[in-house]
């Protein structure tokens, strides 16, 4: 694009001699001559030009003069001013009329008229620049406020001294005071009295070392309303080349929701803990219960109608015998599986419960590691999102995860490295949580799962695993544990991976049928209640073979012929579920008709959401038995092979 210059000079030769320089320098440009001032101004008025070149000494009017009207008309035209003699006086008043350089013809001014002549041009091409930079500073100095201003964490800065300069609008609802008055404050003195030694002894740590980052820093504040908060810091220290702190800039972060869901979980734990417990012992007392509603029925049926008085004692000695197995699965409310106010099964990633787990466990493995001055590394394997999606209870699996890290913390007091993997293997995905810590021997990795087992010392309760066991197999999953001692242990979770139908079984339906006889293999340790459940059996005309060894129980059935197996669940050696799924496999080898099989427990199952079919477990029957359900059942089934016989 062409530059439009205008050279006001009364002097012909004068004109054609500038006209000549600026065209050698300035490239495609064009030049317009005015011999006078008036002819200046009225250039002006008609064209717009990119520089004025105005000679003092003209014919109408001097240079200052027609600088003077170009200012009044408001021309912004940038001009210099020529002059065959020097006058400071002059150049300092051409100057305060705007001109932009002043100039005297010496014997060189040609070649410097074009350099200014140049910058001439340039300048409103740097001031545009300079403009526009300015401009885009003043904008991003504006988002950055925005954006500082807006966020949910405290953002403040601080002098060497710790004394608060500037802080963000979100001090002003954590700390619940004016951002105000918090500057000028100590940040120390923000800190909840308890908890400030230590935390003023962990910074002056920091500082010492010359640490560059302090992270995961967690302490109390007490705010303007009185309030206590638990809050994160973390921060970034300056020094000079001396190593003294020349300033910090700090990020806290109110985490009082976060520490209240910790102690949530610990309470969680806690029930449990009650709930394992009331679950052995609600199976103990549903046995007694057993034998003494068992007993009175083979009483009722010895005593007839010969003792009224007799009968009515018994029936009240059962009445309150029922009573208490009411009672005892109100205690029992506390282990169930499912319950009612529980967060139902959802579909999830495994990474985002991963990495919850993670940020749960941050204050161990971080804050408080560091206070210590232990170390330890974490590392992530294979987080890709969307890739591992299961059905199950995030919290529940949470806790599992949670509870494997917190062990391997404990296997490294010293620190350590924990690594953190995932990966898909066939239908399932495999979670892997590795530590190079002291490791379990081998004489304890098979009580790891036990209740109340624990190496740790009063200090843990010792449920942290069984609960784990048990949360996983409620999801149909397994916890596979690989240790060696001196060199770390893997906890390898492993989950079905999510499967868009799941099939559903219902009870089958137990009306009353005609009763027959039924050749029955009982399966059962407690000899009182072996006894009984044959006796009355017996008494219905059914043929009863007992054993109180699930081994030889199976022995048994391999060498002969039953039309059901009544099992009880907690057996030694093999138990109930095992015992089930012999029996079935064992039938589909020799070809026989699946013999039904029931099993009895004490304890509380989730029978509408096991797929207890799939075990080979025909019926759940709960302890106390119901004798009439029981009569029902093998009523049934004695039907259904007659028929099938029969056919």
């Amino acid at each position: 694009m062409k530059s439009n210059i205008l050279i006001v000079d009364d002097n012909e030769d004068h004109q054609v001699l500038m006209e000549e320089a600026l065209k050698q320098f300035l490239d495609e440009t064009n030049v317009v001559f005015a011999g006078t001032g008036e002819e200046c101004l009225l250039e002006l008025s008609k064209e717009n030009y990119d520089a004025v070149i105005v000679d003092f000494n003209l014919s109408d009017m001097d240079g200052l003069e027609v600088l003077r009207s170009m200012s009044d008309k408001e021309y912004k035209t940038p001009s210099v001013m020529v002059t065959a003699f020097g006058d400071e006086n002059v150049a300092v008043e051409a100057m305060k009329l705007g001109a932009f350089d002043y100039i005297v013809k010496s014997d060189n001014y040609l070649k410097r008229l074009a350099s200014i002549m140049i910058k001439v041009m340039q300048e409103p091409k740097l001031k545009k620049e300079k403009k526009k930079a300015e401009d885009d500073l003043r904008a991003s100095e504006l988002k950055y406020k925005t954006l500082i201003d807006n966020m949910i964490d405290v953002v403040f800065t601080a002098d060497k001294e710790l004394t608060i300069i500037s802080i963000n609008l979100a001090g002003q609802r954590v700390f619940e005071n004016s951002c105000e008055d918090i500057k000028g404050l100590n940040f120390y003195d923000l800190i909840f009295d308890a908890d400030r030694e230590k935390i003023v002894d962990c910074v002056n740590g920091s500082f010492a070392g010359n640490r560059e980052f302090l992270e995961g820093f967690e302490f109390r504040i007490k705010t303007g309303n009185g309030r206590i908060k638990d809050v994160q810091l973390n921060a970034k220290v300056d020094y000079d080349k001396s190593g003294n702190v020349t300033g910090f800039e700090g990020v806290v972060r109110d985490i009082t929701g976060r520490k209240e869901f910790e102690q949530k979980l610990f309470q969680i734990d806690k029930l449990n803990a009650l709930g394992l417990q009331s679950s052995g012992v609600a199976h103990e007392f549903n046995n007694i219960l057993g034998i003494i509603l068992g007993y009175l029925e083979i009483a009722k049926g010895d005593l007839g109608g010969e003792s009224e008085k007799v009968l009515d004692a018994l029936n009240i000695i059962e009445k309150a015998a029922r009573d208490g197995s009411v009672i005892v699965d109100k205690i029992q409310q506390f282990s169930r599986i499912k319950k009612d106010h529980e967060k139902k099964e959802e579909l999830v990633d495994l990474v985002d419960v991963l990495n919850d787990a993670l940020e749960f466990t941050m204050p161990r493995w971080k804050t408080e590691a560091q206070s210590k001055g232990v170390e330890y590394e974490i590392t992530k394997n294979n987080f890709t999102t969307s890739q591992y999606r299961v059905r199950c209870n995030p919290s529940e699996l949470r806790e599992v995860i949670i509870n494997i890290i917190n062990n391997s913390i404990d296997a490294m007091p010293d620190g350590g490295k924990i690594g953190v993997s995932i990966k898909t293997v066939e239908d399932d995905v495999v979670i892997a949580i590795s530590d190079n810590g002291i490791g379990i021997s081998d004489d304890i990795k098979d009580k790891i799962f036990d209740p109340f087992f624990s190496t740790k010392g009063v200090k843990r309760s010792g449920l942290g695993m069984s609960l784990s066991y048990s949360i996983m197999a409620r999801h149909d999953g397994e916890i596979l544990v690989d240790s060696c001692v001196g060199e770390g242990t893997t906890m390898r979770l492993k989950l079905p991976l999510f499967e868009d139908e799941i099939e559903q079984c219902d009870n089958e339906d137990t009306g009353v049928v005609e009763s027959h006889s039924a050749n029955i293999l009982i399966i059962e340790d407690e000899d009182v209640i072996l006894d009984m459940m044959k006796i009355l059996l017996e008494s219905r005309g059914h043929n009863v073979f007992v054993s109180m060894d699930s081994s030889i129980g199976i022995e048994m059935y391999e060498n002969n012929e039953y039309d059901i197996v009544l099992c009880d669940l907690a057996m030694p050696k093999l138990n109930g579920w095992q015992v089930a799924r012999f029996i079935k496999e064992y039938d589909s080898v020799r070809k026989k008709t699946k013999t039904p099989v029931v099993l009895i427990t004490g304890y509380e199952l989730d029978a509408d959401n096991i797929d207890y079919k799939k075990e080979g477990v025909d019926f759940i029957l709960n302890k106390p038995i119901e004798f009439d359900a029981l009569y029902k059942i093998i009523n049934n089934y004695s039907t259904a092979r007659i028929e099938e016989e029969s056919k």
